[in-house]
This record gives C-alpha cells, structure tokens and sequence, in this order.
C-alpha cells in the first residue's frame, strides 16, 4: 500500500518502527491479537541485519549467521518454520598469534595430542561440567575476565574457552560482558544454518504479517515523535502524519532518542550513552569448491578468528558444486583496528587454511564493520534492569538485541519483541474496559 493512501484522520493501535526480524516478529503478535498493526522501515528491503543477498545463484547472508535453536519456539509461535541444519561438531582449531608459527590442529586431535597437557585438560573437562549446572546468576554481576581469572590456572585453558565464548557471543571483550551471560550462551551454544539463507526467515515472517493484515510501508523515514499513550503522533519526512494509541519501537534506541520531541527519562538515555557495539569484519565468499574439502570449520584460539563453509551442512546455492564460505574477525569493541588489514588478515588466514583459494572464488564481499548486536550485554545486578518503562513516555515500547540483561543476538530481539507486545495488548486491553 502506498502511505499516501491512508486516510489522515486513520487512527492505528500499534506503530512498529522497524522491519527486522524483532519488527516483523512484533507486528505479527500484534496483528494476531487482532490489533490494527502499522510497519514502518526507512530501508528498501525489510529484514534489517536478518536479510540475505543473492548472487547468482546463492544465497549470502550478511557474514556468517547461525540459529540458535532456543529462537524456534518464538518463529513458530509466528508461523515461521525453520529450515536448515546443524553443523557438523569436527573441524579444526589454529593456535599461535605470528604467522610463521601458526598451527592447525583437528579438534579431535588438541584434545588426544600433547598440546594440552594433562592437568589442562582436565581443568577444561571441569570447567564445562561446572557450567552446565552453575546457577548463572550468581556471577552475572562480575565480567568473564575477572570470573575466568578467578577460576582457570592455564593460560592456553583460558584462550581455548575464549574461543568457544567468541563464536557463540560475537564479542571479543571478555573485560567488558557479563559472565552469567557469556556462560549462559555458551551452555545453550546448539545452533542451525538456514537453508535458503536467513532471507527464507524474513520472507516467511512478511508473508504471514501480511497474511493477518499488517499494513507495511519500506522507504519511508520518520522524523519525529511527538505525544504519548493514547495519542502518540509520528512525523514523516515527507511531513505525513500518522496518528497511533501505542508505538514499539526495534531501532537502534540512540536513533530512537534523536526522534522523540518529548522528555526521555534519565536511565534510557543514560543506558543509550553506554552502549557499545559489537561488530566483525567479515569476509563472504561464493567458491566452486575448496582446495581442502576435509576442513569445513576453523577457530582461532590465540586469535578471534572463524572460518566455516556453510554449504557443508545447508542448502545456499542451485548450482550443483557452489559453495558460500564465511571468515569472520571478531573485533575488540573499544580498540579500532584497520579495515583493509583486517581484510588482508583474513585472506591471510584463508592462504593458511586452503591454499590456492583465489582461484576457486566466484564472487567475494568485505564487510569491515558489521554491526552484529547494538550492546554488549555487561555485568549487571538484579535490581539494575531496563523495564518498559524507562524510557518515560507512556505508550512507547522497545524491543531488540539491546533489550533484556541475560538474552543475546536474535533471542534477545524474539523475546523482548514477545515480552513488548505482550504488555501492548494488555494496555490496550485495558482501555476497552
């Protein structure tokens, strides 16, 4: 439907501002609970960081992405069903930090060779079996820095079970996120790769918001927020307005602030000035093969290195024989690095993995500074949360990777898309009584 379209005088229940995946997700329960739902997103493509590009024939998702299974219950619940699946656990670990002294070892083999001696071994056999049944909360007030040199001896333990933390985290700053949070993601680490890529996700998710009647507008840019609960009004650039009861929004909350011409409370803006992304560079091939097919999946140890052919184990391309490949460098979050070295890093790491690469690629994309979660989640305490009510306006509601103390990367933009709608229906509930 073209904005123009709509009546002036139209009144919504639900503005969504943002068509990622926590938008769509949102406009989806909404429209389920059936509430007049309108979607708003300044970008051309709905999906935000969950689209895939196609090139050829292949599927490319915006470096490498993986399900965590503990997101199907929420795609479900929305019609979604996921289809992909699990990487194989084989592959290979590279230790050393100068290039002349680099190793690569198969998993299977760092934990029968010599490279860990015994007593390490075993420190790392404990501290798995510990963390499977640690009550989380205790150590969610204390960064991974400090709990791991509390509790690991080994220099070499530590930067093995940093790498484990690195890929399924994204984040390379162990002095800076939760311990609770960084153990907890590790715990629950079983993952998907998405048949199709992550786009089949998107597509199904506006499909079925389309399905119940969500009203969906791309390419359109909004330019203020003025008013509160039950008459919240946003501005367009092109100086429509459209009136709504309640507004959720899924944007970058720093965005958020910039719009809204009300007073904002001082814990949402203060949360808003600490915040600290977590980004990758990342490096995304389409290859007819690898000169080494027998390694699928590499992980720096001693550096935040990932590499891993997708294609292994889903479905990214309709030529018989293509393959997408994904590196990735996790980046510190406080220290910028250079982007074209980071590049030459990983094509570095590529020589060092599988020579002769070069001429196996068909097409290749760099993305220096990808945007993989707008907060790293930090060390909290049980009485320091952000709740619905911190922003302070009535009526306005968040929802993303940012939102909630424990959750990470597409869990935390399901659940606080879920836990926001959730509080929506009730308000508006409410006022029908």
């Amino acid at each position: 439907m073209n904005l123009n379209q709509i009546d002036d005088h139209q009144k919504w229940d639900v503005t969504v501002l943002g068509g990622g995946i926590a938008g769509l997700t949102a406009s989806i329960y909404l429209a389920q609970a059936g509430k007049k739902v309108l979607l708003l997103d300044k970008a051309s493509k709905l999906g935000g960081r969950g689209i895939s590009n196609t090139i050829g024939d292949a599927h490319l998702n915006l470096g490498a992405h993986a399900l965590y299974t503990n997101c199907i219950e929420i795609l479900n619940e929305v019609g979604v069903t996921v289809s992909g699946k699990l990487p194989k656990l084989s592959g290979a670990f590279i230790l050393g930090d100068q290039s002349n002294q680099m190793k690569i070892i198969e998993a299977f083999n760092l934990f029968l060779g010599n490279h860990l001696k015994w007593k390490e071994k075993m420190e790392f056999i404990r501290f798995y079996r510990h963390i499977r049944k640690m009550d989380l909360d205790e150590i969610n007030h204390i960064s991974l820095e400090e709990y791991l040199n509390r509790n690991i001896t080994s220099g070499r333990v530590k930067n093995l079970i940093l790498a484990f933390i690195r890929v399924s985290t994204f984040t390379s700053n162990s002095e800076l996120i939760s311990a609770g949070v960084a153990i907890g993601q590790l715990r629950s680490a079983k993952v998907l790769y998405i048949n199709e890529g992550w786009q089949s996700i998107v597509n199904d998710l506006i499909n079925k918001a389309n399905q119940l009647g969500v009203t969906i507008q791309n390419s359109t840019v909004v330019s203020k927020i003025t008013g509160s609960y039950p008459n919240i009004n946003l501005i367009l650039k092109n100086d429509t307005k459209i009136n709504t009861s309640c507004l959720l929004s899924t944007i970058n909350p720093i965005d958020l602030v910039k719009l809204i011409d009300e007073p904002i409370s001082a814990s949402f803006l203060q949360k808003c000035n600490q915040m600290i992304p977590v980004k990758a560079a990342c490096l995304d091939l389409v290859m007819k093969g690898l000169p080494n097919p027998k390694l699928n999946f590499a992980l720096g140890v001693d550096q935040p290195w990932y590499f891993s052919n997708h294609s292994s184990v889903a479905k990214l391309s309709n030529t018989e024989g293509e393959i997408v490949v994904h590196l990735m460098k996790y980046l510190n979050s406080v220290n910028e690095t250079d982007s074209a070295k980071d590049e030459e890093e990983l094509e570095s790491l590529l020589d060092l993995l599988q020579p002769g690469w070069r001429d196996y690629v068909i097409s290749r994309r760099y993305l220096p500074k990808l945007t993989v979660s707008n907060d790293i989640k930090k060390p909290f305490k049980k009485d320091n949360h952000l709740s619905k009510s911190d922003i302070g306006l009535e009526g306005i509601y968040i929802a993303g990777d940012w939102v909630g103390d424990t959750e990470l990367l597409l869990n935390a933009s399901l659940t606080s898309a879920r836990n926001a709608t959730k509080l929506i229906n009730e308000k508006l509930e409410l006022q029908l009584i």
